[in-house]
């Protein structure tokens, strides 16, 4: 998670929303992403999916299976469905946030993981306080 904060910094210092995410398998990072959605003028990219799509890269194929995916904020669900459909088997989140509820109703992503049926284990509250202060620097700005 300490990866991921300082990814997460990196994207703060770039005028992005400071969310960080690391993607581990076999106790080596294979991944690595942060939002980089205004800086690169691109809505696609979250730090979740610049994570997938490196880990991918890295490993030349499209299925995580195995794999821990350890992020800053409560993913999007662009992202939770990235998430889903790389095969993430594990998600460690730094904390939840009241934002994403508000922004997409009732919506929460171990409500949607268990609708469709994702064997994703979840495992939350890993250094919420440091992941809470980062996101805060965004909102603060804006």
């Amino acid at each position: 998670m300490r990866q991921a904060l300082t990814l997460g910094e990196a994207a703060d210092k770039e005028g992005d929303m400071g969310v960080g995410a690391v993607i581990v398998r076999d106790g080596k990072v294979i991944g690595r992403g942060r939002n980089r959605m205004h800086s690169r003028r691109d809505p696609l990219i979250h730090a979740e999916t610049d994570a997938i799509a490196d880990a991918c890269k890295a490993l030349d194929t499209d299925d995580l299976s195995g794999s821990t995916l350890y992020t800053t904020m409560e993913p999007c669900p662009m992202c939770a469905g990235a998430m889903m459909n790389a095969k993430i088997g594990h998600w460690v989140l730094g904390g939840r946030f009241k934002a994403v509820g508000r922004r997409y109703g009732d919506y929460s992503v171990e409500t949607f993981l268990k609708f469709v049926d994702a064997n994703i284990e979840v495992t939350t509250g890993i250094l919420p306080d440091e992941c809470q202060a980062l996101r805060n620097r965004y909102y603060a700005r804006r």
